[in-house]
This record gives structure tokens, sequence and C-alpha cells, in this order.
């Protein structure tokens, strides 16, 4: 299990490896805990797991080094057991974006979840609208803004063509950080430079008036898609602190959508995980609009697993507790990989 890792969501990170350390150390399972520091040093993260039954979190990665430098792993390789089965528990850039998948390809580690091309479409906000409206499949309205533009008039343009209020975010980034909802063309600019924070490009998107919505899809050929759950925010918007600080947001799993409501959310669902070539697992976000229609927001390759995570609460409510869905996305990574060794480009002949 790998942890921490250099994005903004590092203590999400800390908080979802903890939830998946207990519940497979209670069914038995090895669990070797490997952690990566803000600054991209690998961490052997064991002995946290000797006191993590009366924490909220795993320690982070920094403390642990900072207070034993001897716990620096020399590369990823040199902390792992024998024949493992790695879960990328890394949220945002790094661990969600291709880049940590990248490298176990290199080495021929199977993972949990999404491959080097899907995890990076995915993370691209940009990309993957892009990706979804050639699909046919329904996104808001939106405008990408990069930082080398050297037209400092885009953001208005966008602005004026979307209508307020708008959503503004990094193009690359998960857990509602560096987002702003802008309500008059006023805010449009700060919210901008605050994304650019963030990451080089910031997507302008189109408000959708309407329920906030999420499903769990699991399995890599054959997919399988939960209910929905639903959000109410206590904020203006279902942002970080409202999801990890504040403890007022309201979460409803299974929400009470109609039975052609909900096939039609699946449907989208699943119609998005193919088109994005998703496998093991994500969590996909859409709207139900005022009109009625569906409107997907986002596609995340690494949901959260903490205590308020909709993606596990979803598939407890499947009669698929925590223990036996950690059981099946190892299998998926492992059914994968065996599934690529296949493949002649694994072989010279």
């Amino acid at each position: 299990m790998l942890y921490g890792g250099p994005s903004a969501e590092h203590e999400v990170s800390c908080i979802s490896a903890l939830r998946i350390a207990q519940s497979a150390r209670r069914d038995g399972k090895v669990v070797t805990a490997i952690g990566l520091t803000h600054d991209k040093r690998w961490v052997d993260a064991g002995s946290t797991l000797d006191t993590m039954d009366e924490a909220a979190a795993l320690d982070s990665p920094d403390l642990l080094v900072s207070q034993r430098p001897e716990l620096e792993l020399a590369h990823l390789e040199s902390g792992l057991p024998s024949d493992p089965v790695v879960f990328p528990l890394l949220h945002g850039p790094f661990g969600e974006d291709g880049v940590i998948q990248g490298h176990f390809e290199t080495i021929g580690l199977p993972y949990v979840g999404a491959g080097v091309l899907s995890s990076a479409i995915c993370m691209d906000k940009g990309i993957a609208k892009s990706v979804l409206q050639e699909h046919g499949l329904p996104v808001a309205a939106w405008r990408l803004i990069r930082r080398a533009d050297p037209d400092p008039q885009a953001a208005d343009e966008a602005g004026r063509d979307l209508g307020f209020p708008v959503f503004v975010k990094p193009a690359n980034l998960g857990s509602s950080i560096g987002v702003s909802k802008v309500p008059d063309p006023a805010g449009l600019r700060q919210a901008v430079e605050t994304a650019f924070e963030f990451d080089d490009y910031v997507i302008i998107e189109a408000f959708i008036e309407g329920r906030e919505l999420e499903l769990a899809l699991l399995g890599n050929e054959e997919v399988r898609v939960t209910q929905a759950g639903e959000i109410e925010a206590s904020r203006e918007f279902y942002d970080y602190e409202d999801k990890y600080e504040l403890g007022m947001a309201k979460t409803i799993v299974p929400t009470d959508l109609t039975a052609a409501q909900l096939a039609r959310a699946r449907e989208l669902a699943t119609r998005a995980y193919r088109a994005l070539r998703v496998e093991g697992l994500a969590r996909i976000d859409m709207f139900l609009a005022a009109d009625h229609s569906f409107v997907i927001n986002e596609v995340n390759t690494m949901p959260g697993f903490t205590p308020i995570s909709m993606y596990p609460m979803l598939w407890a409510v499947e009669g698929l507790p925590l223990g036996a869905l950690i059981d099946e996305l190892v299998e998926l990574a492992l059914a994968r990989h065996e599934r690529r060794l296949g493949l002649r480009t694994h072989r010279l002949s």
C-alpha cells in the first residue's frame, strides 16, 4: 500500500490508507505500508501500522522520515515484499495522473486501479471532457485557460460565453482544492489566479443547477455500477472544508432516483468508464439537472476511502463491505496484470 504523495491531497491519502490498512489487517492480509513525502522520498511506513487503531489517519510520511531519517528508502522496490499487489492510495497528481502507474509498468508490478493512459486522461478535466464529448456523453459547457495564454482577456471572454455563475477549477487536482464558484465577472480573474496556484491549466465551467450525484464502478472488461448517492452541501458548493473539516454536508446513500433515472445514470456512467478506458475502479460524479437531464461532472480513478467517502459507502449498500471490496480490487489488479503479460508486446516472438 502506497500513501501520502506530493499533491495537495496528501492528508486525504493518509486517511484513506488508514481505513484500507485496518480493514485488510482485520481480514488477515499482510499489509506493507510505504509512504511518499511531499518532496518525493520513499519511506518505510510500517511503524505507523502498529499504532493505527487509535489514530484518525496514518502518520504522514513527512513526519515519519523527519523523526527517523533511517526510514527513507533508496527506491520503491526496496520496501516491497515478494509478489506484491500495489494499492496506490495516492490521490491527485503523481498518484492518479499516470505517473506512478508508469513506474509500476516499468518494474512489472500488478496494481489496483486504472492504467497509465486512463489515469492521465481522467486526471486532466479538459482532456477528459473532450473525450466524453467525442463519445456523445453530456458534459457542462466549459473553456480551458492556459497559464501561457498571451491573451489576458481569455478568462473574461469565457465568462461572457458561459454566463454566470461559473466554476473555476485547476485542470489537474481533486477534493475541490483550488475550486471557486464565481457569481459575477468581478471575481473571475482572482479565481483563475487561485486555480493557477495548483496547475498550469484552468477550467472555467458553466454552473449546472441540479442535484449532485455519485456512482461507484468496479471492473475490468465487465463493469458493475452501484445505485446513486447524493451530496447535499452545507456551503455554496461541496468544497474541501465541507468534505473533510466541517462535517455538516449530508450524504444520502442511496438516493431516491426513479427506476428510469437510475437506469440512465448507470448507462452514462458505464459509457464514460469505457470511453475513458478505466479499469479497476472509479467514482463518477454527475448532476441531475432541473430539466431532468444528466450531466457528467468528473471521473475519479482513485476515489477516497475515508469515513465520509461515497465510494465504499455505495458498495456497502450493494452488499460489498470494505474487506470484500478490497479483495475484488486485488483480484482485478491481478487479472489485468496477467492479461497484459499475455499480449505480444511482452514477447519477442
